[in-house]
């Protein structure tokens, strides 16, 4: 009886850990809100994992959630591409260069969530990872020779891919020769 209650107390905060990090808590906060240790948290938290990998009943889920969130993408994708078409017939620089950086970010996002779920293996993940980088670089290129004849959007431009890459961008400066 006494190890029947110690399973049912353990199940509860196992149950209270996971509702929580489901709703995208993090660790030290679960600890924290309900008093337990981070390093049980944790256990609580690889526990679920482990039993959700190996039910049937939770892949399936995970499969059709993760099967939404790509076709999302994909929408999201399409109505950018159709707002850079808008922007560039515009004359709108600031919005198509806006709109293709969000789109890079957008795919690496995609790249993030597949590689979390495990769908890549190490063969296709390189692949994958290549193909990603050749994106970004033709969206980089993209956006410099958009805003190539604004020369606060260059700025502008060159200091948020500096952000994102982790690399100073160059600025080519345009003048009268004298």
């Amino acid at each position: 009886m006494a190890k029947e209650l110690e399973l049912l107390d353990r199940v509860e905060k196992m149950n209270s850990v996971v509702e929580r990090y489901l709703k995208g808590d993090n660790p030290t906060s679960i600890a924290r809100v309900t008093g337990m240790k981070r390093a049980d948290v944790l256990n609580y938290i690889d526990e679920y994992k482990e039993i959700a990998r190996n039910d049937d009943e939770v892949k399936g889920r995970a499969r059709e959630a993760l099967h939404s969130a790509d076709e999302h993408i994909n929408m999201i994708i399409a109505r950018s591409w159709e707002t850079v078409e808008q922007a560039d017939s515009a004359n709108d620089i600031k919005t198509k260069a806006s709109v293709l950086k969000n789109l890079a970010d957008i795919e690496g996002k995609r790249v993030e969530m597949l590689q979390k779920a495990g769908l890549y293996d190490d063969a296709a993940l390189g692949d994958e990872l290549a193909e990603m980088e050749e994106k970004q670089q033709l969206l980089i290129n993209i956006l410099k020779e958009v805003t190539s004849t604004c020369e606060h959007c260059k700025y502008e431009v060159a200091k948020r891919l500096s952000r994102i890459t982790g690399k100073a961008e160059p600025v080519i400066i345009t003048g009268e020769v004298a």
